[in-house]
């Protein structure tokens, strides 16, 4: 009998990899955190830190983090930056985490 769910080479595998970079990402209480505050709406950094009480680098370094996966958008307005949820892609991932553990 052969076991081929999550074989080399397969769609399933690629579904664990991105699943696994998805949750990997979003294990962290911070960026837990900013996506809880951008379900509101899009916000700037100067927002954001405020909203969940942590430093503008750390904030930064979890925006990227996040954006790096693909769940944000960057918008620029002046000098400001202001981050949105990217619902297609969170769309996405949900898809592919409801696959991997049917």
């Amino acid at each position: 009998m052969s076991f081929n769910c999550c074989g080399k080479n397969s769609k399933e595998a690629d579904d664990v990899a991105k699943t696994y970079s998805f949750l990997r990402a979003i294990a962290d209480p911070n960026r837990l955190k900013i996506l809880c505050v951008l379900q509101r709406g899009s916000k700037c950094v100067c927002e954001i830190i405020p909203a969940i009480g942590i430093s503008d680098k750390l904030a930064s370094h979890h925006l990227k983090q996040l954006k790096k996966i693909g769940l944000l958008n960057e918008t620029r307005e002046g000098n400001f930056i202001r981050y949105s949820l990217n619902k297609k892609a969170i769309k996405d991932y949900k898809k592919i985490f409801n696959q991997v553990i049917k």
